[in-house]
């Protein structure tokens, strides 16, 4: 009996010292950045000259009056033109114009490089730290891109670059990065970035960006955004192929998919097959889910003509200088925007081929996709 009661006090302690250990506070998240984010694939070459006519390049190398080398860049002038060449470690000479005797060439970068292209059009190096998290009741992807450097080493531009956050839906790790969207923003000493109708500040980075500690803010007015995230889907503005204002809504309890698009070099190939597809599926497919194209680029004649020469059923609009308000648009076409019956944005950022599995009948492929 005796060892029984002391067994029960024992346990009683534990407990006890259980209930008062430490504990965050209501808004005080500590995230391990365990996971990643990668962007696509479409940042991964860049166009260079390299040298094709080696006596014609000797003859400039001959006439030049001014030479300035620094490592493997060299800035010389020669008959009262400026010429600016790297070397790479392979040797081979390079330009980011054309010169005479020089050929365009088109550098390209391994896959498994996570590369970023900035809004001058430089590729650098990058490493992006990223967790899926639950604030409350907001879920999303957050992570600390980190510059490493250039992409390709012969190149010569500045790399002192902040760290940078970004905001994505709960489990996309794969996205398209531009740095001009409004869930990308640089980290200073006050980082501040709102998640739907929430807004938090960024407290602290671990120096091997592993940890972020984030805090909720009661309000953030007059506070700047280093970025931003819609969870949940806003009527977006238009403009019909006549040039009449028009908007596209979410109706209660069906998907939604918005369909960004240009004509391209495959002339719309992709919209007739989503067009098509569409209008295979049962009628009862066809009342869970709306479609609509929105293209980005062309002109509002040549979309009717194509509209008109495909007989495309599905809606077809035209963006306006509003449409990508909070919907973070790129200019990778095609892709979609899929909102899930509730409402809730399940990517900004779809894959045509997950679409096309969508209206296939097997949605169950498309986890990360509008079928969520």
């Amino acid at each position: 009996m005796r060892t029984l009661l002391w067994f029960s006090l024992v346990f009683a302690a534990l407990l006890t010292y259980g209930s008062c250990g430490p504990s965050n506070p209501p808004g005080h998240y500590e995230v391990a950045l365990a996971d990643s984010i990668f962007n696509t694939g479409v940042s991964y070459g860049q166009i260079s000259w390299g040298l094709a006519d080696t006596t014609a390049w000797d003859s400039i190398l001959a006439a030049k009056d001014t030479l300035v080398e620094d490592g493997n860049y060299t800035k010389l002038r020669s008959q009262g033109i400026w010429y600016e060449v790297w070397k790479g470690q392979d040797g081979r000479l390079r330009a980011n114009q054309p010169y005479p005797g020089w050929e365009r060439r088109y550098d390209t970068i391994p896959h498994h490089r996570n590369i970023l292209r900035l809004l001058d059009n430089e590729r650098v190096e990058v490493d992006i730290h990223a967790a899926d998290v639950t604030f409350g009741s907001d879920s999303f992807r957050i992570g600390i891109i980190q510059v490493l450097g250039r992409a390709f080493e012969w190149q010569q531009f500045p790399v002192a670059h902040p760290d940078y956050l970004i905001l994505t839906t709960y489990g996309n790790a794969v996205v398209p990065i531009v740095m001009d969207q409004d869930n990308v923003g640089p980290i200073t000493r006050k980082t501040v970035f709102r998640v739907g109708r929430n807004s938090y500040v960024l407290k602290s980075v671990a120096e091997d960006r592993s940890k972020i500690v984030v805090e909720a803010l009661p309000s953030a007015r007059d506070l700047p955004l280093a970025a931003e995230l819609d969870l949940y889907f806003r009527k977006v503005p238009v403009t019909d192929l006549e040039g009449n204002a028009s908007s596209i809504g979410h109706q209660p309890d069906k998907e939604l998919v918005i369909y960004f698009w240009g004509l391209g070099s495959k002339r719309g190939e992709d919209v007739r097959k989503v067009d098509s597809l569409y209008r295979q599926l049962p009628a009862a497919e066809r009342d869970k889910l709306d479609v609509v194209f929105v293209n980005h680029v062309d002109t509002p004649e040549s979309i009717r003509t194509f509209v008109a020469a495909n007989d495309i059923a599905l809606p077809v609009y035209k963006s306006t200088a509003k449409t990508c308000l909070r919907l973070n648009c790129h200019p990778y076409l095609p892709y979609y925007v899929g909102v899930k019956r509730t409402g809730r944005i399940s990517t900004y950022y779809g894959f045509p081929q997950w679409l096309e599995v969508r209206l296939g009948g097997t949605g169950g492929a498309v986890s990360a996709g509008a079928s969520q």
